[in-house]
């Protein structure tokens, strides 16, 4: 049983060895016990007298910048971080992240550096001087938790399914997650229909607390985890994702195909900083030879000399021209399939340049066979057939292979258990 914690706040100001603060400086703690300090319920043992500077994350900001108004020494700072760095992601912090410092009495040296990361996992950085060194142990606490599994089974009835999720009060974690998994495969803009079926198998972790003698469960929003999403209909077929995981920090966790297909939505940007469509993807009459023929691709209008951009990351495998495409511009992007961008006045990258999205890699025209001023936007597939570039959703990452997809296999099949249990 924890001593009671004497906690007297006081104003920054009045510690001669800190410099002058800023008015939003962070505020300040006296701690006092004989064994144990408690600070929002975490342990800091083998103190008499401490002073706890807490901050959290502003907007624009990284741990760095707390750190600098918690009053870190700078040759301690990079330590701190690396330890950090090493057991939590520092790379997704939110606003309001919470920070703290524990410094001894005089505030002369800093005793700990400690991360809230959420209400039941706190990460402390001690910091042990010897022989004129500091060195850095991590400590991790925990509240007890548990792991519990949820499964949505739904029809659309709402305009879009990202309203539907809105509207049955999914956390925006969990929503986010799996309309980026589903249109990586589906185009709801004009695919979805009503009365198409879906379902979430949720991961969510659970706070138990204690309070008034009663407990009380709270669901951690930033912990959920979609471990499989499904989408059905007579338009779309059926879509599935799995959630997979590769370790911590690993670039492979995210959700694939049973086959290993990455579901990673990367967004595809437009070519055209305005957007007009005057000839879309399908069987037309061709404008120069009068034939009716496939039309490979969306025609959008565009004057002469308007800038055009990558539509997604890429290497440019084409910049070349023909008396069809004119002067024209071909980009394989990392899932292989590869933007067509023709009838260019201008191309502005060469062969095996690579590019990012909205870099600008020409300008529109009118060359080759066209009829006027304007830009022809195509997409291939991996096999080299033509896609309709506006059902097109970018992939991120290539296919799993390996002890990875056999690893991948494994967590699907555990995945498959779960449901099978909640499906009842």
């Amino acid at each position: 049983m924890f001593l009671r914690v004497i906690i007297t706040v006081i104003l920054i100001t009045v510690i001669t060895s800190c410099k002058a603060p800023h008015k939003e400086d962070s505020a300040q703690y006296i701690l006092t016990d004989e064994n144990v300090v408690t600070l929002e319920e975490i342990i800091l043992k083998e103190r008499d007298t401490a002073v706890v500077l807490l901050d959290s994350i502003r907007i624009g900001e990284g741990p760095f910048n707390v750190m600098e108004r918690l009053k870190i020494d700078r040759k301690v700072r990079q330590k701190i971080l690396y330890a950090l760095a090493n057991e939590a992601d520092l790379t997704t912090l939110r606003l309001g992240e919470k920070f703290g410092a524990v410094y001894n009495s005089d505030t002369s040296q800093i005793l700990e550096f400690i991360y809230f990361q959420d209400i039941i996992t706190t990460h402390r950085i001690k910091l042990i001087y010897e022989n004129g060194k500091v060195e850095t142990e991590h400590i991790l606490d925990e509240k007890p938790h548990k792991i519990r599994h949820r499964l949505i089974k739904d029809t659309l009835y709402s305009p879009t399914l990202d309203a539907q999720f809105r509207e049955m009060g999914l956390p925006v974690l969990i929503a986010q997650t799996a309309m980026n998994v589903l249109e990586c495969k589906i185009s709801f803009r004009t695919d979805a229909r009503i009365g198409d079926r879906f379902e979430l198998l949720v991961q969510e972790t659970v706070y138990e607390d204690t309070i008034n003698g009663e407990t009380v469960e709270q669901i951690l929003p930033g912990r959920a985890e979609v471990l499989f999403v499904s989408y059905s209909g007579e338009r779309v077929k059926t879509h599935r994702g799995y959630k997979f995981f590769d370790g911590d920090k690993s670039s492979h966790n995210a959700h694939y195909t049973e086959d290993g297909e990455a579901l990673i939505y990367s967004g595809l940007r437009y070519p055209l900083d305005r957007i007009h469509i005057t000839s879309s993807y399908g069987y037309r009459r061709h404008p120069v030879t009068g034939s009716r023929s496939m039309h490979h691709g969306v025609d959008y209008r565009a004057n002469t000399g308007t800038l055009v951009y990558a539509v997604a990351e890429g290497k440019v495998v084409k910049s070349t021209y023909d008396d069809m495409s004119g002067h024209y511009i071909a980009i394989r992007h990392k899932d292989n399939t590869a933007s067509y961008y023709l009838h260019l006045s201008k191309r502005s990258v060469g062969v095996g340049t690579h590019v990012k999205a909205r870099q600008v890699i020409g300008q529109s025209g009118n060359t080759g066979a066209s009829s006027g001023p304007h830009l022809h936007f195509g997409f291939k597939q991996p096999n080299g057939k033509w896609m309709n570039p506006l059902s097109k959703r970018m992939i991120a990452t290539p296919k799993l292979s390996g002890e990875k997809l056999e690893k991948l296999k494994i967590q699907i099949e555990e995945i498959r258990r779960i449901y099978s249990e909640l499906d009842i």
